[in-house]
């Protein structure tokens, strides 16, 4: 009788620690996805291509104004990302935070920094966070092709 108790309590222990762990783990965002965000100018839209190492996150935001890398990091399904943004007179950063939930992601954006130029309109300094919204575009995943190679 006790060597069941001892095992059912061993068998309860892995089934709380797989729990566990599969809570830490990263969602899978690598690939294409449409974004779309409320700014102060009204909804703007663009692409992110993203790139993913374990929760490590790199690619590229596409906009209208052009392409401009990120980074960010993954912790379940909370996502951060940083869109680092050169002008000709002035960089800054946009800080995205949000949530991912299979093929959508939303949350919100805050710029940042703000060096040089005229007018400083992106210091980041006191303006506000603007909402963002993300689907993955069909056909965009990570999934290995037939060559092993990622999408």
């Amino acid at each position: 009788m006790r060597r069941r108790v001892y095992r059912l309590v061993l068998l309860l222990a892995l089934i709380l620690c797989r729990a566990a762990w599969a809570a830490d783990e990263a969602a899978d965002v690598a690939g294409n996805w449409q974004i779309q965000c409320q700014g102060r100018q009204g909804s703007q839209q663009g692409t992110l291509t993203l790139q993913q190492n374990g929760s490590e996150l790199t690619g590229a935001m596409q906009s209208p104004r052009g392409s401009a890398p990120l980074s960010g990091e993954l912790k379940g399904n909370a996502i951060t990302m940083k869109v680092h943004i050169q002008e000709e007179q002035r960089s800054f950063a946009l800080a995205f935070t949000g949530t991912v939930e299979g093929d959508k992601m939303s949350g919100t954006f805050q710029p940042q920094g703000g060096h040089g130029g005229h007018g400083g309109g992106h210091g980041g300094n006191g303006q506000s966070s603007r909402t963002r919204t993300a689907t993955r575009q069909n056909g965009s995943t990570s999934q290995p092709d037939q060559t092993g190679n990622t999408n």
